[in-house]
């Protein structure tokens, strides 16, 4: 028998401890702990499956993720339905800012009135695959993400180039034209 103290003493301890974070310092904390969790899930699953599977894996999981964690964080930011180009824009700025804002220096320039360029300045996935030496086979895995972001807010849209290899790994500036059909009003 430990002499540790009772369950509930540890489980005070343990809650104070998580405490002494400020809001901010956990938010950053679980940002930093979900990146190393998806460099280390790449690096094993190139290793084991090779990078054209790791490719359409982790592009099908990012589209995946996307489609579902999109109807949550509208609900949670108490947002109007999205049915155009504006309101995605402004849901994905909402998005970014939660989920990492300092994993990626971006703008997203309005283009006419149903399209914006997303133009990628600096990229955490294309640092890591570049750290560990694949950037040159590496598939983007970030805009899949933004596609299940639409599909996930129902929104029909077009997206160019289509998405393949990273374009910062084949020296190209990493900017993609989206284009966002506007959705009627549900009643």
């Amino acid at each position: 028998m430990s002499d540790g103290g009772s369950e509930p003493d540890l489980k005070k301890r343990a809650r104070e401890m998580k405490d002494r974070l400020s809001c901010d310092e956990r938010e950053a904390l679980l940002i930093k702990l979900w990146m190393t969790h998806d460099s280390r899930w790449f690096a094993a699953a190139a290793m084991e499956c090779g990078m054209e599977t790791t490719n359409r894996l982790n592009q099908t999981a990012a589209r995946e993720m996307g489609k579902r964690e999109a109807p949550r964080l509208l609900r949670a930011f108490e947002m109007s339905p999205v049915r155009n180009r504006d309101d995605f824009v402004a849901a994905y700025e909402a998005f970014i800012g939660l989920l990492g804002p300092d994993l990626l220096d971006y703008e997203a320039e309005l283009i006419g009135d149903d399209s914006y360029d997303l133009k990628v300045k600096r990229c955490f996935a294309f640092d890591q695959v570049t750290k560990a030496g694949v950037a040159q086979q590496y598939d983007c895995g970030i805009l899949p993400r933004v596609t299940g972001w639409l599909e996930g807010l129902g929104l029909e849209h077009e997206l160019s180039p289509a998405i393949g290899p990273c374009l910062m790994a084949a020296g190209k500036d990493c900017v993609y034209r989206v284009t966002v059909k506007p959705s009627p009003p549900h009643d």
